[in-house]
């Protein structure tokens, strides 16, 4: 492939003009510069966009980090992302790390050894402190709530258990299950925090068996209604941190003769089309919304902009036959 030198020979021009004209500075003559493009033409040349990037000090690549792609919120929270790097001319490198800590340190690695821009964490098991560490290597943006110090922008979890909490209270239920996804991640310890302190504040009965974790598919949710099956002594409402999950324990208690709700109120999260098919309550997420808003927090950062920055988007519960 033709090099700088063999372009600048064939436009009769120096070296450091081919150099300005290929990255596109000023101080050059109209004419050395067409003769400069004829030149790249005539030889076919196609710059080295990684030599280009690495002279700019910019990939215009930023990393994506998520536990699981197919999971109905990072498939959301990607495609939001997708869209508003498409419209700023950027480039995604997605990185699943299946909650796997060896993992999510490649992506960091990564932003250290300037292969990206920038990272945006769905969601990350590290600690605080290992993300503060990694903020000084480039800029990330965090898409659960976390240490006040970090960027993030993220759904208001809170305040979305506490209004399915509220309504299943006011339903009449006082023995309440809760079934989470990660237990160790911002949302999953918001999400449990806040669901203890509300039944601890209330007279609500609770027991270490109607509580489940580590779940994530309609397969999943229906083994958690075949564990409440065998118990004896069951929880009336069940509180569920994802809609697939709450469908399969929705279908599952069905096949088993379970009224829904008479029997055992169930809630979902996220509504997700599924939670619309089966008349579920849930609590609406601005998913798509949130990886945009995402990438343009970032984008501040990697201006030096508004350090740090905290964004906090509200939920809207939905209610439906479920409850």
């Amino acid at each position: 492939m033709a090099n700088i030198t063999e372009i600048a020979k064939t436009a009769g021009v120096s070296r450091s003009t081919v150099s300005r004209v290929l990255n596109n500075q000023p101080y050059v003559i109209a004419e050395k510069r067409e003769a400069v493009l004829r030149a790249m033409k005539q030889l076919d040349y196609r710059p080295n966009q990684n030599a280009v990037h690495l002279s700019r000090g910019k990939t215009n690549v930023i990393g994506v980090m998520v536990p699981q792609i197919n999971h109905p919120f990072f498939s959301q929270l990607i495609e939001g992302i997708g869209i508003a790097c498409a419209e700023r001319n950027i480039s995604m490198l997605i990185h699943q790390t299946f909650n796997d800590r060896e993992q999510e340190q490649q992506s960091f690695t990564q932003l250290r050894h300037k292969q990206i821009d920038g990272l945006i964490i769905g969601s990350s098991v590290s600690p605080s402190e290992v993300l503060e560490r990694v903020c000084r290597d480039g800029p990330i943006v965090i898409c659960e709530q976390r240490e006040e110090s970090l960027a993030q922008v993220s759904v208001d979890h809170q305040s979305g258990i506490l209004a399915v909490l509220s309504h299943i209270v006011e339903r009449g239920h006082t023995s309440l299950g809760l079934c989470l996804g990660n237990p160790v991640s911002g949302v999953g310890m918001i999400r449990r925090n806040t669901f203890d302190a509300f039944v601890q504040e209330r007279d609500i009965s609770v027991s270490p068996d109607w509580y489940f974790e580590e779940n994530y598919s309609f397969a999943d949710g229906k083994k958690v209604m075949n564990q409440l099956l065998m118990l004896t002594d069951r929880p009336t409402a069940i509180i569920v941190g994802n809609d697939y999950v709450a469908a399969g324990i929705i279908h599952q208690a069905k096949q088993e003769g379970i009224k829904i709700p008479e029997m055992l109120a169930v809630t979902g999260f996220d509504n997700q089309a599924i939670a619309e098919a089966m008349g579920m309550t849930t609590v609406a997420q601005p998913i798509e919304r949130l990886g945009k808003e995402a990438v343009q927090v970032l984008d501040q950062l990697a201006r030096g902009k508004g350090l740090p920055i905290s964004q906090l988007m509200p939920l809207e519960l939905i209610v439906r036959e479920t409850t």
